[in-house]
């Protein structure tokens, strides 16, 4: 694969003659595939290029754009010229006619009879366009987009891939930019032939993206493997591994079109990502012992890219820059340190290591001196492992725009392996490719409609299936109450996902979930089941559905919205970032203590009003409230920074969970938080990243004993952060303060 840089700097374009050297563009990176399959008709290179791999779209784009514009006038020029050079009996119906087409370019027509060949090798047909890979849709990865000319023409054809999210689709995130306000051409504006698909993390069976593949041709040709990883970011970022394989092609007498060498050249792709343990920013990783089965999330980001060749990696900052706990801390920026970067990839075994995102700030001779000190850090690493500091293995380079980068798939190659007729003899380490399979789709990208069946006896099943059917590529939604009508279909159709109420006709769900589980093969006992629970089951039902090992088991009241992000991301197979407050012991008497108050509904209060106003300026955050936690929903009795808002559904609710503790709840940022990251209140609006909420108690009694939570005053910012012990205690003593009016 041939590897060109287009764009390596951060978080905004930097047209500085003091950034010239190392570039000013925004992420952008060009991957080729090998191309080894026939030779021209005067000897020369056919001019085909492999399989073309853009990995993100920030401004470096615009010149990789105007790179591949010039290719395709060139290979039509090209293809016109073959057309003039006659074949052997190609007689009159071989002759050619020439076409203009709407954007100026001649084409070829070419007779029934007549098709290309060079040295009577016969050519598929060359296709313009390729594959983008994108690792998230920040402005820095996607404002070249816009700008890119070869998505405007219909002679196109792009694929273009990204994290697959929740809430939106790709397309959808894509066209934020381009909507009228911002850009005068709309995302549909563009005629490419161009196709839109989510991804999630696969860092196993991935996807195959082949070359321009000729037909009945006895070269050497190559395919790429792709794999993905989640990083850590602020918003769900992607991190990709390609790995490029030379393949021999068999003859037309086999079955097969080919077969695959085991071994290849890899490259890996890490841009925007933080450690996951922020305190090996200054470095000390610890490599994965092997001999014990579980492994750290830094362990297992550097499991990712052990043994490629070359490994393009964020490095925006040096550790005196991320600074944690300093008024100038990087950190939660979701970007990584050059301790952290060239550590975890001398430890991976990594060849060449390419420091990347380059801080937006840094000048060609300040790189310079970061590039001088990570290849310091790489030497000491060397001698602190026992080897020799004058043959460092790990290579250590800054990326720069225009360098390129070659790696031969073919070097694996054994003369004995083809001989002069194309045969091939038996090998020592090939994978057989079929032709019915070589290319496998991820698991994230759909083939075709997905299912969910709803088992709804006592469930309202109207508001899920409006949500469902509303999304882009949205699944087909079968609704049915009885046992037989719901074992009839899971088995003839295998839904997707499968969410039932636990009291069903004819069986309880728990039941359904056995029959799935233990007769019906492969996909009964992995497809994703959640159970919404009869009012009054506790804890023997939980454990019933950890038993049968159910997605969720979804207790007390939740909103449509929740049950439609579980659903989702069972349909992507992605973990679950939101997870609903479990209901207090005493749940039934805590409600009592929270209508007996007479608070919920009731008009503004100043009491109320005021230490709320001095805790938002105390703890200098753009939001604070009190929070009432009724039966479904919480509802603010008192409310700065929410203008106009009274009320959330209750799992929505952090103060949800805050009730059940006695002490302050403190999230410091919670997209890192698993309890979190995917509520709706921390996706969009108010974009929550901080809470911190101290439990409100009310007596139920008229002598002030048997105190019940009711609520939380709590402060809220759209920034990460963490309080010191002075602002904990603080916090308690505004809550002290609510709960003395309450008295």
């Amino acid at each position: 694969m041939k590897i060109q840089i287009y764009g390596c700097r951060g978080s905004i374009p930097r047209p500085n003659p003091e950034m010239a050297r190392y570039g000013g563009n925004t992420p952008c990176i060009e991957v080729v595939s090998s191309s080894r399959q026939c030779d021209s008709v005067d000897g020369g290179d056919c001019g085909r290029v492999g399989h073309r791999i853009i990995l993100d779209l920030g401004s470096g784009a615009v010149d990789l754009g105007q790179k591949v514009m010039g290719e395709m006038f060139q290979a039509k020029k090209r293809q016109q010229a073959e057309q003039e050079i006659p074949n052997e009996g190609r007689g009159e119906e071989g002759g050619r006619s020439s076409i203009t087409t709407s954007d100026g370019l001649d084409e070829v027509k070419v007779g029934e009879k007549e098709e290309p060949k060079r040295n009577n090798v016969k050519l598929a047909p060359q296709k313009f366009g390729g594959t983008i890979l994108l690792t998230h849709t920040h402005w820095d990865h996607i404002q070249g987009l816009p700008f890119f000319v070869p998505l405007y023409l219909p002679q196109f054809e792009w694929t273009i891939y990204g994290p697959r999210g929740i809430a939106k689709s790709l397309q959808e995130i894509l066209s934020g930019q381009m909507q009228h306000d911002y850009f005068p051409v709309r995302l549909g504006d563009m005629t490419s032939k161009t196709k839109y698909q989510g991804l999630c993390e696969d860092m196993e069976k991935g996807f195959w993206l082949e070359g321009d593949i000729s037909t009945d041709c006895d070269h050497p040709t190559s395919s790429i493997k792709v794999t993905s990883k989640y990083l850590n970011h602020s918003v769900l970022t992607l991190g990709y591994k390609l790995e490029e394989f030379a393949q021999i092609p068999l003859p037309s007498t086999s079955n097969q079109l080919f077969r695959r060498k085991k071994r290849g050249v890899s490259m890996a792709y890490i841009t925007d990502h933080e450690p996951f343990d922020h305190a090996l920013a200054n470095g000390g990783f610890t490599p994965r012992d092997p001999r014990k089965p579980n492994c750290t999330a830094d362990q297992y980001h550097v499991q990712f890219f052990e043994d490629v060749d070359i490994l393009v990696h964020d490095c925006q900052y040096l550790f005196s820059e991320y600074a944690p706990g300093s008024p100038t801390s990087k950190e939660y920026w979701g970007h990584s340190t050059v301790e952290y970067v060239v550590e975890v990839a001398f430890y991976a075994n990594v060849k060449q290591l390419l420091l990347f995102h380059h801080d937006p700030q840094r000048s060609d001779d300040q790189m310079d001196d970061l590039l001088i000190y990570a290849r310091e850090l790489a030497v000491k690493l060397e001698e602190k492992c026992g080897g020799d500091k004058e043959n460092v293995r790990l290579k250590v380079d800054a990326a720069k725009e225009g360098d390129t980068y070659d790696l031969d798939p073919y070097v694996f190659l054994d003369e004995n392996d083809i001989s002069i007729d194309g045969d091939v003899s038996e090998s020592n380490g090939e994978s057989i490719h079929h032709s019915n399979d070589d290319v496998s789709p991820p698991r994230s990208v759909n083939t075709g409609q997905q299912c969910v069946l709803l088992g709804f006896y006592e469930s309202a099943s109207g508001p899920i299936r409006d949500m469902l059917e509303s999304t882009d590529n949205s699944p087909k939604v079968e609704v049915l109450q009885s046992r037989d009508e719901l074992l009839h279909f899971a088995e003839q159709n295998h839904p997707s996902v499968i969410v039932l109420d636990n009291l069903l006709f004819g069986c309880t769900g728990f039941e359904f979930c056995k029959v799935i589980r233990t007769e019906m093969g492969e996909w009964g006992k992995n497809v994703p089941m959640l159970v919404i629970a009869c009012p009054g089951e506790g804890q023997r039902a939980r454990l019933t559905a950890e038993r049968l090992n159910l997605d969720d088991f979804i207790q007390g009241p939740y909103s449509p919205s929740y049950l439609f992000t579980r659903i989702q991301v069972s349909l992507l197979r992605m973990p679950l970032r939101w997870r609903r407050a479990p209901l207090a012991e005493n749940e039934s008497e805590r409600l009592a203590t929270l209508q007996s108050t007479g608070l919920l509904d009731s008009l503004p209060e100043e009491r109320f009003d005021r230490i709320t106003r001095l805790a938002k300026a105390m703890f200098k955050v753009p939001i604070s409230l009190v929070s009432l936690v009724d039966e479904d929903r919480q509802w603010f009795k008192s409310n700065q920074g929410l203008a106009g808002a009274t009320e959330t559904p209750r799992d929505y609710a952090f103060c949800s969970h805050a009730i059940l503790t006695d002490d302050i709840m403190v999230v410091p940022d919670a997209l890192q938080d698993e309890r979190f990251a995917d509520n709706p209140l921390v996706e969009g609006s108010p974009n929550i990243r901080f809470y911190a909420g101290c439990p409100i108690k009310a007596s139920s009694c008229e002598d002030g004993s048997n105190k019940m939570p009711i609520g939380t005053l709590c402060v809220i910012d759209s920034k990460p952060r963490d309080l010191s012990e002075d602002e904990r205690r603080a916090l308690k003593d505004f809550g002290a303060m609510i709960e003395q009016e309450l008295s």
